[in-house]
């Protein structure tokens, strides 16, 4: 079976709204889990698990949120990379909030409606 990008997008939306007590339209594609939506640690393993159950996936711990950044353990130099290259792809995101040079502590906060949804297309192609 194939899912499109409308299709993963939309429950996406609907799991990240519903797990953290949100309207679906408060919930955009660049909406920060952490700053803009309250997730707090516990809330990421009920959207993971959310998630498993709408797209009969195992995802495995953490994996779903390294999608910022693509691995587990960046270097210096790969957080840079991932930070400019989500610039570019995500000119919505509220970067104001985060320092110039965004170090390992402040990638949770990158997590977004969109990069979890990168993450599941890949999963699901």
């Amino acid at each position: 079976m194939t899912i499109s990008h409308d299709e993963i997008r939309e429950k996406v939306i609907a799991t990240v709204a519903e797990a953290l007590d949100h309207r679906p339209e408060e919930v955009g594609l660049h909406s920060s889990l952490i700053d803009d939506l309250g997730a707090e640690s516990i809330d990421f393993l009920d959207i993971a698990f959310r998630l498993e159950s709408a797209f009969g996936i195992e995802i495995p711990d953490d994996e779903i949120w390294v999608g910022a950044v693509g691995k587990k353990n960046p270097g210096p130099e790969e957080i840079d990379a991932a930070v400019a290259a989500l610039r570019e792809r995500m000119p919505d995101y509220r970067w104001d909030r985060l320092p110039p040079k965004p170090g390992r502590t402040d990638l949770p906060r990158l997590i977004t409606v969109q990069t979890v949804v990168d993450y599941l297309e890949r999963r699901l192609a």
